[in-house]
Formats: structure tokens, sequence, C-alpha cells
């Protein structure tokens, strides 16, 4: 019995220290990650007119990087201009299907122009089934907006995604280090007492050890860099100066946007805008969650 209260005495300690040094790791790397930050935020430099030379899908791009907001604004500057409509309602509760009906406006942009002729009526010789199209079916711009990512890499407002912190240094985890040092006196005694199996036991944990002792951080995600740039931050922050009279939050309720500055909005001030010119575009945008019960439910 007493073999078995050190094995798994051994296993307590050796589990605390794996936790020890990884909860080190993980702080050693966030302070590592903001001390990079912090410094790329003090270098950054932008031209005072950086904002102005970038359209709405670049600017969508920076304030999220998901590419959600760069459709928004597309889907959003095509109903501001009576391009996009929402079609007759199908008798069914929920999310609404949209469809093109007006030529393309001169001003839109590549993302516009792939969503309006997606959302076409279909010709005649193929029209069967409902009118329009669901918003997420609606395409979201793949082709175009990776050039326009790697635009924004080239000229250093984003970076490529999971890239990992520089000068990080792989420390050893000294409570790991402890610990696998602490196996040998245990493995020592459980031979002496004829324990095997616990010798083994404990042999097989101090083995672990010593491989958590080498890498810390194995069992912990490491941290990467963001993909927005200070310099993206700043000429984000320019723009949003730029064209403050684009935010709905101190634009009239009755105010409508000119078409043509939609996308920008979207682009800069996110969902309020959408809702500044038509809210039924948020209603139906995302699918509905539809659950399945299981055999025997």
């Amino acid at each position: 019995m007493v073999d078995w209260f050190i094995l798994v005495g051994y296993l307590a300690v050796a589990m605390t220290a794996w936790c020890l040094d990884g909860i080190a790791h993980s702080t050693a790397a966030q302070a590592r990650l903001e001390r990079f930050v912090a410094m790329d935020r003090r270098n950054a430099v932008v031209e005072p007119a950086a904002a102005e030379r970038l359209g709405p899908l670049e600017l969508g791009l920076l304030a999220d990087t998901s590419r959600a907001r760069a459709k928004q604004g597309a889907v959003a500057g095509l109903v501001a201009s009576g391009a996009l409509h929402r079609a007759p309602s199908d008798g069914l509760p929920g999310p609404q299907r949209w469809v093109a009906h007006h030529p393309l406006p001169e001003h839109a942009n590549d993302l516009e122009g792939e969503i309006w002729r997606a959302a076409a009526p279909r010709s005649s010789a193929y029209a069967y089934g409902p009118t329009g199209h669901y918003l997420w079916d609606l395409p979201s711009g793949g082709r175009c907006l990776s050039a326009v990512e790697r635009q924004l890499v080239r000229e250093g407002y984003l970076r490529r995604s999971s890239l990992p912190v520089p000068d990080e240094q792989r420390g050893r985890g000294w409570w790991s280090t402890a610990a696998a040092a602490a196996a040998v006196p245990v493995v020592v005694l459980l031979i002496f007492d004829h324990a095997w199996i616990r010798a083994v036991s404990a042999l097989l944990v101090g083995a672990v050890t010593v491989a958590v002792a080498s890498n810390p951080g194995g069992m912990h995600r490491e941290r990467t860099l963001p993909i927005l740039t200070a310099q993206g931050e700043m000429v984000l922050q320019q723009a949003r100066e730029r064209f403050a009279d684009l935010n709905p939050a101190i634009r009239p309720a009755l105010t409508a946007y000119d078409p043509r500055t939609v996308a920008m909005a979207v682009a800069l001030f996110g969902s309020q805008a959408v809702r500044h010119v038509d809210e039924r575009i948020l209603d139906d945008w995302y699918a509905p969650v539809t659950y399945v019960d299981g055999p025997g439910d």
C-alpha cells in the first residue's frame, strides 16, 4: 500500500510541475507578444493621406479580417443603389431570399459585381424554383479579397496568419526538471521494495516529465502575431476620422447614405451602418440553425 502512495504522490508532484511550467511559459510568451506589439506601434508610420488611397474592400478587411464585413458592405451598397431587393415572401418564417433586378451601378466594386451577378434572376430557359438567393449563399469574393489581402500584406497593413512571435526562445521548465530529478530516488525506492510495476510506472512518469521540461509550451497553444499590424491600426483610425460623417452613431436616423458611400460606411462602422441602410439585411444574414432529434429522442 505504501508503494501506491509513493507512486501517486510522485505523479501528483509531476503533474503540478507540468502545470507550473505551462503557466510560466504562457505568461512569458504573452509578455513577449505584448512587447512586440508595443514596439510595432511605437515604430509605425503612415502617410497623412494613406486612408484616402484605400477603398472599402481594403478597409473592410482591416476592420474585420474574417471578410464578413467586406461582404456586408457589398450587399448593403447594392441594396442602397436599388440593385438588390428582398424577394417576395415565400410564406415561411425566417430569413428571406434576395434578388438583383436593376443594372449594376457604375461605382460598384469587384465584390459587388460578383454578388450582383450571382443574385441575378435565372434566365427563362432555367426559370424554375423560388426566386432569389439567401444572403449566406451569395459569393464572399474569395478570389478578389485574397488579392486585396496580398496587397495589404505587401503594403504592411496586414500580416500573414499564424506568424510566430519573433525571438521566441524555448526555455527549460525548471519545475519539471526538478520533478524529473526526483524520479530517480522514487524509482530506486520502489525497486528496493520489489514493486516492479510501480517502479516502471514512476520511470515512465519521469520520462514524460523530462519531455515536458524540454518543451514546457508543448501542451499550450503557441502565441501568434495579430494579423492587423500597427500600420493597419493607424490607417484604419485615420479613415474613421476622415469619414466621420458616415458614422451612424452621429448620423440622423432619417438621413440616408449616398449609395456610393455605403460600402465605406459599413467597412468602417460595421453592422450599425448596415442597419442604417436596411435592417432586413442582418435579419436575413445567417442561415437558421436546425436541430434534428436523434433516434429515441
